[in-house]
């Protein structure tokens, strides 16, 4: 079979197609910015889902308006009547573009989304209900309502809607008996996922004077928050006063009380403006009994449907049954084969539209695994991606099939975005080449088996570093010129690479030296062979087995030798690969050490062991040891051979460095043993910064030694 050159395989995403959902900003104790919110919510697809909050006059967020806008997921923030600099700080504060109420329908971030009428599956058996004209809020809250030009446009589609004759069939409409405009806005519209929603809880009844503000504010974003796919407990909002006159309204009532009795109260009554009389007098209306009994929980298999008389508390804080992550959107799989230059997506719509409209698309699942959720990564997979969470966001028009060319980047093309995006430049450091190269061609994960990293350090051959502590000792002793006279020449003819029998490696427990010595060789990464004695030069030179003849001779100068032996046995030697030998006498092995640790803990990786950063506005560089994907975080730090290189001054320039990176997790790793002193000041510096701090060392490195 022919293999396709850059194919990574066939996976399956899931895509979600939902509406772009907006929050709604008013001038606090603003009825008429309300009512107009509500107006241009009615009119879109997901409407019922879209919150409404209240600005004071100092542009201050109040918390549970902020945690209802996270809980939302709305990806827009839409000006009814805050002055414009207002509003525009105020969305900036909740990470939102802001768009003016009379450009909903055609700025980018709000205006993908469709009229109710488009998603609306066949013709209904009566009009929708909506608000009377001019009516009591809680009309408008409770079915929705349209400026007389939109009520015009839907007189003429092909959605019948009407206004009703009395208060009472709004109430009739929100049990069941007859459909509100406002709740067809969620049609084709709910979660595919909810993560902490209680399995079923009691129905809410908010009682409020016909025209409260805050009463009415509050149901319309308590309803917003409400489940539309996993959850089924009714919310209705109900006037004061009123109940009382609409005759058989307590029978009707009870059809959404008759759900299995896997919790306690059936009901709850709130209010804030009706007082608890109020709320107990209208329970009794309903035929409702008060219990104290509260409870929540699912059984198997559920129980009977409950019966009448149905139970009741009043003003429980029943903001706990809407606090849950969710996903929005209508799901469909896609199958898709991957390659590195881009792969073919093409799916049949989960929605059926029936008419023109803009639309979100959500990409999600194993494709996208591992990749950071960074603003600089979404391009590499289409040039108009965005993330919204853990997904994909495209925006585009309602179709019946969706068809596009994404690229699937892989983790290190991620990781060099990342990089690039907090850089003006970056090149692999030297110890980064190094450790690149032995990346590509070798298993890491063989550097953590026991006693190996002890033989490398063994077997290699001293350069730069012991150079430069031989000088530091001659000059601490005072050295004179022919001290360093003697140093030159000893290192200047040092240019065979050191070789020794697997029992002198001193550095390896006796039990392991053959052992991780002949590891070393069937990996690669060390040569066997045997040594010869020259009688007449007076040479030693190793000699691989695979060259090793009959009779011995002195490679240099051809005379007769002898191979060295042990008592009666010839003596095997080991020599590292030039590379393996370079990058263990640079430091390189720690920083792979450290790589191989994070991805054998988490596969999902990609690293660079090393790198030059150049940053705008600063001459020179500055080095960091490694960067990096680590299960979707971006990771960067330092690493020793021995901890205490790790001074105080040194530990917050890494920091520092991590957070100018970016980084969500700063590494601090060694091969030794790191204090707690030294893991408390580092946990300290990162917590000021808001980062996660990693500590590797012998534990998880060296665990053999434990």
């Amino acid at each position: 079979m022919e293999q396709h050159v850059g194919y990574r395989g066939q996976v399956i995403m899931q895509a979600a197609v939902l509406p772009a959902r907006a929050v709604y900003l008013i001038r606090e104790g603003s009825v008429g910015g309300f009512r107009r919110a509500i107006q241009e919510a009615s009119t879109r697809w997901g409407g019922v889902t879209e919150p409404i909050i209240c600005v004071p006059e100092n542009g201050e967020i109040y918390p549970g308006y902020r945690q209802t806008v996270e809980l939302s997921r709305v990806v827009g923030a839409v000006n009814v009547d805050l002055p414009n600099e207002q509003a525009h700080d105020v969305a900036q504060q909740l990470g939102l573009e802001c768009v003016p109420l009379s450009q909903v329908d055609a700025e980018a971030t709000t205006r993908f989304t469709c009229h109710p009428s488009h998603v609306l599956r066949g013709a209904p058996t009566a009009a929708y209900l909506l608000a009377r004209e001019e009516e009591d809020l809680w009309e408008v809250t409770a079915a929705g309502d349209l400026t007389a030009e939109a009520y015009a446009d839907m007189q003429r589609s092909s959605v019948p809607v009407r206004r009703p004759r009395s208060s009472d069939e709004i109430g009739r409409a929100q049990v069941g008996v007859g459909d509100t405009l406002l709740q067809q806005t969620a049609v084709q519209f709910g979660e595919y996922r909810a993560t902490g929603l209680p399995a079923e809880t009691s129905a809410v009844i908010w009682v409020t004077q016909p025209n409260d503000l805050n009463d009415c504010l509050s149901f319309w974003n308590l309803r917003a928050l409400r489940s539309l796919t996993f959850g089924h407990a009714p919310m209705v909002l109900l006037p004061a006063n009123e109940v009382e006159h609409w005759i058989d309204f307590d029978r009707q009532t009870a059809r959404i009380f008759a759900r299995p009795a896997e919790f306690a109260p059936d009901a709850v009554l709130v209010s804030g403006s009706v007082e608890p009389d109020g709320l107990h007098a209208l329970a009794r209306l309903l035929g409702l009994q008060h219990t104290d009994e509260s409870r929540v929980g699912r059984t198997f298999p559920p129980p009977a449907l409950r019966q009448a008389p149905f139970t009741y508390q009043i003003n429980l804080n029943v903001r706990q049954f809407v606090i849950f992550d969710r996903e929005y959107g209508l799901t469909a799989p896609v199958d898709i084969h991957v390659f590195d230059t881009g792969s073919a997506v093409r799916f049949p719509s989960p929605v059926a539209f029936y008419g023109p409209g803009g639309t979100l698309l959500h990409f999600f699942g194993q494709p996208f695994d591992g990749l950071p959720r960074r603003r600089c990564v979404a391009p590499l997979i289409h040039e108009n991606a965005t993330w919204h969470g853990d997904s994909i966001q495209l925006k585009t028009r309602a179709e019946e099939t969706y068809q596009f060319q994404l690229l699937i980047p892989s983790l290190a093309q991620a990781c060099h975005q990342v990089l690039a995006d907090v850089t003006e430049n970056y090149e692999l450091s030297d110890k980064g080449r190094m450790g690149a190269a032995l990346q590509e061609t070798n298993d890491l994960s063989h550097l953590l088996e026991p006693g190996v990293f002890e033989a490398m350090v063994g077997l290699m051959t001293p350069r730069s570093k012991s150079l430069a502590k031989e000088l530091r000792a001659l000059v601490n002793r005072g050295a004179i010129d022919q001290d360093f006279a003697e140093l030159a020449g000893r290192w200047g003819s040092r240019t065979e690479r050191r070789y020794l029998p697997a029992q002198q490696l001193d550095r390896v427990p006796k039990e392991l030296r053959v052992t991780a010595a002949e590891k070393l060789s069937s990996w690669g990464w060390a040569e066997r062979g045997l040594k010869v004695s020259c009688p007449r030069c007076g040479l030693d030179n190793f000699v691989p087995l695979e060259r090793v003849s009959p009779a011995a001779s002195c490679p240099g100068c051809s005379a007769p030798a002898s191979y060295s032996m042990d008592q009666t046995t010839l003596s095997v030697f080991y020599r590292l690969d030039t590379l393996i030998d370079r990058a263990t006498d640079q430091g390189v092995l720690p920083h792979l050490m450290v790589i191989a640790a994070l991805t054998g803990e988490e596969p999902l990786s990609s690293f660079l062991p090393g790198a030059n950063l150049w940053f705008p506005g600063t001459q020179g560089h500055v080095e960091v040891d490694v960067f990096g994907i680590c299960g979707g975080k971006v990771m960067a730090g330092e690493i020793k051979t021995s901890a205490s290189e790790f001074t105080e001054d040194q530990m917050r320039r890494d920091v520092r460095l991590s957070a100018r990176l970016g980084a969500d997790v700063h590494l601090l790793a060694a091969v030794d043993t790191v204090p707690q002193a030294t893991q408390d000041f580092a946990r300290a510096l990162c917590e000021t910064t808001n980062i996660e701090l990693r500590v590797l060392d012998s534990e998880r490195l060296r665990p053999s030694e434990q």
